[in-house]
Order: structure tokens, then sequence, then C-alpha cells
């Protein structure tokens, strides 16, 4: 990173932990053979003009009067090289900035430069990878049902690499997401890399927003279009409503349940629901049918059914509605944030879910 060669760098490295060595021992503790001390000794000549190597020759009359090398101090060659780098780094990072603007007043003058209009998937992607890149604290998204410019797929790679470098990342998924297979295992593997994901009824709109700066919103999110336009929206108050409107839907969404709860089922004398009961429980309360419940668990509609009937009878149950009732009360439901269970149990297995 700071401009030295990878050769030069492995031989500075090996004399700041040895001291006062010869072109010989150089060459057998990088593991060169002798015919490569030359490569060596070219090295050692570049280091030495930057001023990271010292050579000494200590008597010139004694039988060993060859030069002995030593590295220069790392805090004294080192950090101007990296002072130097960090400067550049700034004058570039605000040539960048400079063309930005200039690049946003051109392409939206009559927006003065706070919308960008992105024309096709393929500038779409390419906008949402470098948005993601370029997050620093935090990145909210709605995603929806349907990938219009950016798969799952083409995604996880780029948030994954968000996450390493510490950025806080929180998504909203719609309902009508649990209805599509695989969509648990994929929340799950979110989940376990740092995602933090919850369920609403709904999401109003396909959007990612970073560092609460800028976002980007897609224009539609109709299946099978090829246009995929979206805008991106620089920092202003519009973009700050954007990531207010989010925490609405994240305050009033439910935490997705991605593994079975412990419980005191099973133990001797205990009575209650076992910790995969709980779970279909908590599938059921999002608004899923026995058949979704059964897919994303992979497990059989004939179990799903055999449970929830098992349930009911445990709860003295008359309908679904009366379990989620009885569910709530009695703990078998995760509490939100403000410590109320869910309790928006479907009346069918199959219908939506009343609203609250």
């Amino acid at each position: 990173m700071l401009g030295i060669p990878p050769e030069q760098e492995r031989l500075y490295v090996t004399l700041v932990a040895h001291p006062d060595s010869s072109l010989a021992e150089l060459a057998e503790l990088t593991g060169s053979a002798d015919a490569a001390q030359d490569a060596v000794a070219a090295q050692l000549s570049e280091l030495i003009a930057s001023g990271l190597v010292v050579a000494e020759v200590r008597d010139l009359a004694s039988a060993d009067s060859a030069p002995r090398f030593r590295a220069a101090s790392p805090s004294v060659a080192l950090t101007p090289m990296l002072l130097h780098r960090r400067t550049m780094l700034d004058r570039t990072e605000a040539a960048v900035l400079a063309l930005a603007e200039q690049h946003r007043h051109a392409t939206s003058p009559t927006a003065g430069g706070v919308v960008e209009v992105v024309h096709g998937a393929g500038a779409t992607r390419h906008r949402f990878t470098q948005l993601l890149g370029g997050a620093r604290q935090e990145i909210l998204v709605f995603p929806t049902e349907v990938a219009v410019a950016v798969d799952q797929e083409s995604a996880d790679p780029m948030v994954e690499d968000a996450l390493r470098r510490g950025v806080a990342v929180r998504t909203v998924i719609s309902r009508h997401h649990l209805q599509a297979d695989g969509t648990m295992a994929a929340a799950r593997q979110s989940s376990d890399a740092g995602v933090q994901v919850r369920v609403a009824e709904d999401v109003p709109v396909r959007m990612l927003v970073c560092d609460r700066a800028t976002a980007l919103m897609s224009l539609s999110q109709e299946a099978g279009c090829n246009e995929a336009d979206s805008l991106v929206i620089h920092g202003t108050a519009l973009v700050q409503a954007l990531a207010v409107l989010f925490e609405q839907y994240w305050r009033r969404a439910h935490r997705l349940p991605l593994e079975a709860e412990p419980s005191d089922a099973g133990e001797p004398g205990a009575v209650g629901p076992t910790a995969e009961d709980r779970l279909i429980l908590s599938l059921l309360a999002l608004g899923l049918s026995d058949r979704k419940i059964a897919a994303q668990l992979d497990i059989s509609l004939r179990t799903v059914e055999r449970r929830l009937r098992s349930l009911m009878e445990l709860a003295d149950a008359q309908s679904r509605f009366q379990l989620g009732l009885y569910a709530a009360r009695h703990g078998w439901l995760p509490a939100d944030e403000n410590g109320a269970a869910d309790v928006t149990v479907p009346a069918s297995g199959g219908g939506p879910p009343p609203r609250r």
C-alpha cells in the first residue's frame, strides 16, 4: 500500500527481524540460492536509495570486510511515506466528490443535482454496487419479492463485504416474500452473516439507503421489466424522509423466526409446545399457509397439520384465532420490542391474517 514492491518489502521485514546481516546471510534467510544473490543485492540497492536500509562496513582491515545491512527505523522511514499516501488519498477523494457534484449538475439540471435518473438494469446494478461499496456506517434495505435489476445472488457478496467493513445492515421484507420457497434458508444465511431481518405486512418500494446520505429507489417493481429505471437521491431532506419511512416500518415489523427457540417442553413434568412447535406458530402468525410453512421448514404438510391440531388440543382452542390468543398470552410467540406478542394468527390455514 505504500508503493514498496513485494520483494523489497519481504527483504525489509527480514532485516527488521535480523539486523546487521550480510548479503550471503540475507540470501539464505530469504531462501535465495547463491546464484540469486545478485537479485538480493539489486533489491538492497533500491532500499538503500529509498532510505529504508543502511549499509555499514565496520572494519576495512578485517578479513570479513563485507558490508552489513540493517533496516532503518519503520517509524522514521515509513511514516513519511504513509502520510504522503494519506494526503494523496484525501486529494483524490476531494477530486471524486467534485466530479460527482459536477456530474449531478450536468445530468440532472432540473433537479439541481439532487436526483439522478438511472436508466436500465445494467446501470442500476452498477450504481447499487457503488453505493454498497461506499457505505461506511449503515445500510437500510426495502427489498421486494420481484428482483427487477439486482437479484439476491448478486447482492449477497456485496452485502457480506459491507458487513466485513463493520457496516450495519438492516432489511425489512414483506410477508409475501415468505411465500417463495427458500426464503427462510436465504434469510437464515443473511442473519448468520450479520444482517438484521424483520417481516412487515408489505413494503412500499424497493429501496436502498446508505449512511442516510444517498438512496437508490426503483421506479418499477413489475416482473419482466427490462427498463428497471431507478432514482439516485443525494443528501437532502428527501433521503432523511426515506430513512424515517424505513424506521417506521422497522418498528412495526416482526422479528423473523429463523430457528426454533428453546422451551421447557420435553423436560420431566413439563407441558407445552416444543421448539419446532413455536417455530410453526411464529410462521403461522406471519400469515403463512400450512403448505408454505411445510415448504419453508422442509417438513411434510401432514406434520404441520398434526402439530397444529395437537397445539389446539393443548390450548383447548376451537379455532386458530383462539389458538393465537392463547399462544400470545402464554408466551408461545416471540414478543415484539414493546413486549407484546404478535397475535395475527390467521383463522384458517390458507387465508391472510387479520390486521391488528
